[in-house]
């Protein structure tokens, strides 16, 4: 057993096998991967990386495997499951959501798995890839525990991404753990969850005294949304290492498969080189020279507009031709509506009935609502032009 002091968790032990599967070169690369991305650029504190946000996701799911009564074995497979589940995260975290090619970081993640020592490392102390794998993808029982709607992942970046960004976030995420529980489909909580790998009907509860801290946990997670994970100024960071990564894959510096392993210092030392728009984009990047948000649009409105991802080229193109500056230098961001957490979350009631947390707290319902009120088109440029560009955006986009 190894013992790590971790900021958030106190100590985190990790088992001789975990210990063989950080020391592997896929999982040492998240050390040079920020889980913020570029948000440090904004919350100077926000450097920590996806190495360490794994080991606490791996720690977490330990603490709700003791809760609901998995054996050591299950725990184990548990713990190694959110222990990898972020390997196949690009530089800069989610950059790659914005890159030509690049597939999703969870099936990018199975296949390192697979196709690395990892799998024999597992081999070797008798755990199936394969489960591992259909855990990180949520088509396994043990599931939950790492891909689930409140589950180990979600509980340890959202504490930790709030304590380096400063943000309050006021989440007892040991109180979550205490309430969770199992209970079949005839909503039977159970004592444990035994084999629960053969039993289908099995799900992941919280009971009915944990609601309020579940409710907590989701304005907090809504507070963050807006204010950390979509901040307008971050926001133009990763447009901006988007644009410079997909100009240099275009023009032969690099392949996507390429990308996929680069750390953060690695894809700027190579974007550097490209030369071109992805080395002045770099510059003005280590300069904290970012685009400027010129115009801000409401979900009501995009819709009303008809405004479409699928367009955005041409949104940019006719707004930058009316402003003379190159299309390149204009950026619209049309981004996915993120779905609130814990909506799926079921609450085991005190009279054995089961019930979802937004069908019984109001709050949480409101939360469901409010999160389309933070989400926002805009339209980005360099900062001198952006009284112009307001005003072009305005008339390109009919607002």
């Amino acid at each position: 057993m190894t013992r790590v002091r971790d900021p958030i968790h106190d100590y985190i032990d990790l088992s001789s096998i975990e210990v063989k599967l950080v020391d592997t070169p896929a999982y040492q690369r998240l050390r040079w991967i920020k889980q913020l991305g570029p948000a440090n650029l904004v919350y100077p504190g926000a450097n920590h990386t996806r190495h360490e946000h794994c080991m606490g996701t791996s720690h977490v799911v330990g603490k709700m495997a003791d809760s609901v009564g998995l054996d050591s074995e299950q725990k184990q497979l548990a713990k190694v499951s959110g222990l990898l589940h972020d390997l196949g995260h690009t530089a800069f975290s989610h950059l790659g959501d914005g890159i030509e090619g690049v597939e999703d970081h969870v099936i990018r993640t199975t296949q390192i798995i697979k196709n690395t020592e990892i799998s024999e490392i597992l081999s070797d102390e008798g755990i199936d890839y394969n489960a591992v794998n259909q855990i990180i993808t949520g088509n396994h029982q043990l599931g939950p525990l790492v891909s689930g709607d409140l589950d180990g992942d979600r509980l340890d970046y959202l504490i930790r991404d709030a304590h380096y960004t400063g943000v309050s976030a006021g989440v007892d995420v040991g109180r979550i753990i205490d309430t969770m529980t199992m209970a079949d489909s005839q909503n039977k909580e159970k004592e444990s969850w035994g084999s629960i790998v053969e039993d289908v009907d099995s799900e992941l509860m919280i009971k009915q005294n944990g609601l309020p801290v579940v409710e907590t946990l989701l304005t907090a997670r809504s507070i963050m949304y807006p204010t950390v994970y979509f901040h307008p100024f971050a926001r133009g960071a990763d447009l901006m290492l988007a644009r410079g990564t997909n100009y240099a894959i275009k023009s032969g510096k690099f392949d996507v498969s390429d990308f996929t392993t680069f750390t953060d210092h690695k894809l700027l030392s190579e974007l550097d080189c490209a030369g071109g728009l992805s080395q002045q984009i770099v510059k003005d990047f280590e300069n904290r020279k970012i685009v400027k948000s010129g115009i801000s649009i409401t979900r009501e409105q995009a819709e009303s507009l008809g405004l479409d991802k699928s367009h955005r080229e041409e949104y940019e193109i006719s707004i930058a031709t009316k402003l003379g500056v190159p299309s390149t230098e204009i950026y619209v961001d049309l981004p996915p509506l993120s779905v609130l957490p814990g909506l799926k979350t079921k609450i085991l009631k005190e009279d054995g009935e089961v019930a979802l947390a937004r069908n019984m707290s109001k709050l949480i319902s409101g939360l469901y609502e409010a999160q389309f009120d933070h989400w926002r088109c805009r339209v980005y440029g360099p900062s001198k032009i952006n009284k112009e560009l307001k005003k072009v955006s305005e008339k390109v986009l009919g607002v």
